[in-house]
This record gives C-alpha cells, structure tokens and sequence, in this order.
C-alpha cells in the first residue's frame, strides 16, 4: 500500500502542472445593478410618500440579506420590549444610494431619500419583472412594521 502512494505521489509531482486565472465570482449583491435596483423596489414597496431615510434603508437591506434577520424583525416587532436586532449597516448600499443620486433616481433632502419621477418608473418596470421574489414577499410581509417609528426605536439607546 505504502508504494503505491509512493508511486501516485512521484507520479504527480513528474508531470508539469499549470495555474489557469479564472474569473472570480461576485455575489449579486456586490454587483451595483443588482443592489440599485434592489433599492428601487424598496422604494415602491416600503416608503410612504416614495422617501426613505437612511437609517430605514439601512434596515431593511438588513433584513433582506438573510431569513434569520427577517426572523428576528419580526420576533422583536412582535415583543419590543425584547432584544433588539443587531443590525449591520453596509457601505455598498451607501455606494448604490451615491450612483443612484448621481444618475437622478433618487434625490437627498435633508435626512431622506426621494425616488424620483424616472426612479419610479424604472421601479415599476422592475416590479413588474418576475425578479426579487423573494425580497417583493418580505418587503409585503413586513411593510407594516418598518415605519420610521420602528426604525429609530432599534437605533435609539436606553
């Protein structure tokens, strides 16, 4: 047994071997495309009167990265008095909302965003799209529970 690993192994290491780059996979939600548009359903299905601040952004990009955190909004939207969530704030979404403003979907005023008349337009058409269904579902899910209310409340410190 012992030569015959000896054997494979010599085997092996005599033939010339190379390294091929491959293209390096990028998750979709590293990919600009895919997060602005993201955003703009947001808009569409989470915000009343198509603005948002950033802090509510922030939450619900959190939300929507994983069942667990949709679990665990809606554990403590249902028992606030409970632990709140510990939501990680994500610099890709402050770069997808920066090349949305620079492309005028969105505006900033003050301390919100407002989806533009062209955002809005392009958000419906995405709707519309069978793409994000998973994403559409818990926005729906949890469109009640995600008031600007609710969102300072995870922020705010006792």
């Amino acid at each position: 047994m012992k030569q015959s690993n000896e054997l494979i192994l010599n085997d092996l290491f005599t033939k010339p071997f190379t390294f091929t780059k491959r293209p390096e996979h990028l998750p979709c939600e590293m990919r600009p495309l895919w997060r602005c548009s993201l955003i703009l359903i947001i808009f569409n299905l989470a915000s009343k009167k198509s603005m948002c601040s950033l802090k509510k952004l922030h939450v619900i990009n959190w939300i929507l990265k994983s069942e667990r955190n949709v679990t665990e909004f809606e554990f403590w939207n249902a028992n606030s008095n409970g632990l709140k969530p510990e939501v990680r704030l994500d610099p890709t979404l402050d770069r997808a909302l920066e090349l949305l403003v620079s492309e005028n979907l969105i505006t900033k005023e003050d301390d919100r965003f407002i989806i533009s008349e062209r955002g809005n337009i392009i958000s419906e058409s995405l709707i519309k799209l069978d793409i994000f269904s998973l994403e559409k579902n818990v926005l729906q899910r949890i469109k009640k529970s995600i008031s600007e209310t609710n969102i300072n409340k995870i922020f705010q410190v006792k």
